[in-house]
């Protein structure tokens, strides 16, 4: 486990939004970490062992068993950003899983996670054995109990596995559970896991879309791989929370409402940092309109309102801006370059 490893700070609002509820103060959460709070604030990327410190911090302030039931229920699809929207488009569940097992990095998991094929279904895995043993059981129930409500919000409907395992020193007690996750469950099991039946594996979901499905894992490769050359902390965020929402139209304003910024520190910082706001809006929707050209068959009416513009003119003269030419000629010129590639 690469605790050295960069992820988005999700994980962490999360943590300290629970610990103000329980009466815990965000610098006794925060303490050895190397965080502060207006670190927080800023949306600044963190590394594992920083989270894995808060987690501790907690737990050690507030030992209540469960505490990982009522922080998973936190979690949406949206909480994983572009991820959850690769997800939502997904042909089903089982092709969803796959998705989250190639961008792990984007999953926002804190211990391996595995996919196991039984008769019955798939068994997803929790691995407890790279966390310390006083962070287990948050980890554990955190990351099972915010799957069922990512399952459900994929499938628009509620979503029960078929059964639920725990192999935990100090689990909750076993009501709690029952009443979470609304089926059999194990609290003397082999390992940690959710069972996930056959019937939900493979129906249909109800977003499924195959076009934006691949621009979107297109999109999270890039992430994956570092987006672009851009490196600093606060543009990263900002790229990856356009890109999340490349579907629809985000100004300035509510990109910094997202990052917890006033609008003037967000073009203030990312102007320090050398990326104004509007050279990294142009970049993403350049980046998809790209694609979508390329990869697609859809009209640029079509293309125009997946960028989250109001009609193909605005569109057209925005690409001719970036690219130098306009959506067809651009089109046309790939498709030429295709061909002669293909008769090379």
């Amino acid at each position: 486990m690469n605790w050295r490893e960069r992820r988005d700070s999700t994980n962490v609002h999360y943590l300290l939004a629970i610990a103000r509820q329980l009466e815990v103060s965000s610098e006794q959460c925060l303490q050895a970490s190397g965080l502060r709070s207006a670190d927080m604030q800023d949306g600044e990327p963190i590394e594992l062992w920083q989270e894995l410190a808060v987690i501790r911090n907690l737990v050690a302030a507030c030992p209540k068993r469960g505490l990982g039931l009522l922080l998973g229920q936190q979690y949406h699809l949206t909480s994983l950003g572009l991820l959850g929207y690769t997800m939502l488009a997904s042909r089903s569940l089982a092709d969803a899983l796959q998705i989250s097992s190639q961008f792990r990095a984007l999953s926002l998991s804190i211990c391996p996670v595995s996919l196991q094929q039984v008769e019955e279904g798939v068994y997803l895995s929790l691995d407890q054995s790279v966390l310390p043993p006083d962070a287990c059981a948050l980890v554990i129930e955190r990351g099972l109990a915010a799957w069922l409500r990512v399952f459900s919000e994929l499938l628009q409907r509620p979503f029960v596995p078929l059964r639920v395992e725990f192999n935990l020193a100090q689990p909750a007690p076993l009501a709690e559970y029952l009443d979470y996750f609304g089926c059999t469950v194990e609290l003397q099991a082999e390992r940690n896991a959710m069972l996930i039946g056959e019937a939900d594996l493979h129906a249909p979901l109800p977003l499924a879309n195959a076009m934006t499905q691949a621009a979107c894992a297109s999109l999270c490769q890039q992430l994956c791989a570092g987006v672009e050359d851009v490196h600093t902390p606060l543009a990263r965020q900002v790229m990856q929370v356009l890109m999340s929402h490349a579907g629809g139209s985000k100004g300035a304003a509510k990109v910094a409402d997202m990052l917890g910024l006033s609008e003037r520190s967000l073009h203030r910082r990312l102007a320090e940092e050398g990326y104004p706001f509007g050279m990294l809006d142009a970049r993403v929707r350049s980046n998809l309109a790209e694609r979508l050209l390329r990869d697609t068959d859809l009209r640029l009416d079509g293309i125009a309102q997946q960028l989250g513009y109001a009609e193909a003119a605005s569109f057209s003269r925005a690409f001719k801006r970036w690219n130098g030419c306009s959506p067809k000629q651009w089109r046309n010129r790939q498709a030429l370059e295709t061909r002669v590639t293909l008769v090379v």
